[in-house]
């Protein structure tokens, strides 16, 4: 079993919530008009990433990027923040986490005053001692920094067990950064290839597994019977098998 964590960090998008129907549609009516094509299965591959990131990717030159995540962000209060909705069992297992004790974070691309905004219409907000998110002004955008702001607000103890759960690498690059548990969410719209590569420490497949901790500590455990021992990784054969040393702590 894995040991109790004494903090817990959440990425929103893709994590939390799925909240992909309203960022679909911020960037396909952004992306009409400025006279870009918008192609959906792109556009599911740019949720989780900051906004300027994903404009690069789409065709925005640098000099305008500024701008059309200005013009995102105004569709987005629109419309886009209201059409999101918690995955199944994130709401139980928020609310058993924190009876235990554990301290609840969010860090999220997301600018800061939409994820309060999404986390208080889900009636989850306050089972959240710090929120993070990108700054409206652009100047923080970064997962680092945004989960930075969240560990300087609790002021732990060095020490501690501290994990961050996310479904893109981008999370799992920031927490490994950050040195702390790197936990992928396999119901998100990252794949476990993406998360073991960016150097996961174990993958979930549901939310009440963040639930199937030990005080006693020890390794990771099996999540599932088709997840390797070894690793944590999910048997999928169309994926290639990635190697221990790969995976490795």
């Amino acid at each position: 079993m894995r040991s109790r964590p004494s903090h817990i960090l959440f990425d929103l998008d893709g994590t939390l919530a799925d909240s992909s129907g309203g960022i679909l549609w911020s960037f396909a009516a952004t992306l009409e008009r400025i006279g870009l094509p918008a192609d959906d299965a792109v556009l599911r591959t740019l949720i989780g990433p900051p906004l300027g990131e994903s404009f690069a990717i789409l065709g925005v030159a640098p000099e305008r990027i500024d701008e059309v995540v200005d013009l995102y962000r105004e569709f987005y209060a629109q419309r886009g923040i209201y059409e999101a909705h918690l995955y199944d069992g994130v709401a139980v297992t928020l609310e058993e986490l924190s009876s235990r004790g554990v301290r609840l974070g969010v860090a999220t691309a997301k600018r800061i005053d939409f994820a309060r905004q999404m986390l208080s219409a889900l009636g989850v907000a306050h089972l959240f001692d710090e929120i993070s998110g990108a700054s409206i002004d652009l100047r923080v955008t970064s997962k680092y920094d945004i989960m930075a702001s969240v560990m300087q607000g609790w002021n732990f103890d060095p020490g501690v067990d501290v994990w961050m759960v996310g479904d893109r690498h981008y999370d799992m690059v920031a927490a490994r950064t950050h040195d702390v548990r790197a936990v992928g969410a396999l119901w998100g719209f990252g794949s476990a290839e993406e998360l073991l590569d960016a150097g996961a420490h174990w993958l979930i497949t549901r939310p009440v597994e963040l639930l199937d901790t030990d005080e006693e500590g020890g390794d990771a455990p099996c999540l599932a019977p088709d997840v390797c021992e070894m690793c944590g990784a999910i048997h999928d054969p169309s994926l290639p098998s990635p190697s221990a040393e790969a995976i490795r702590d």
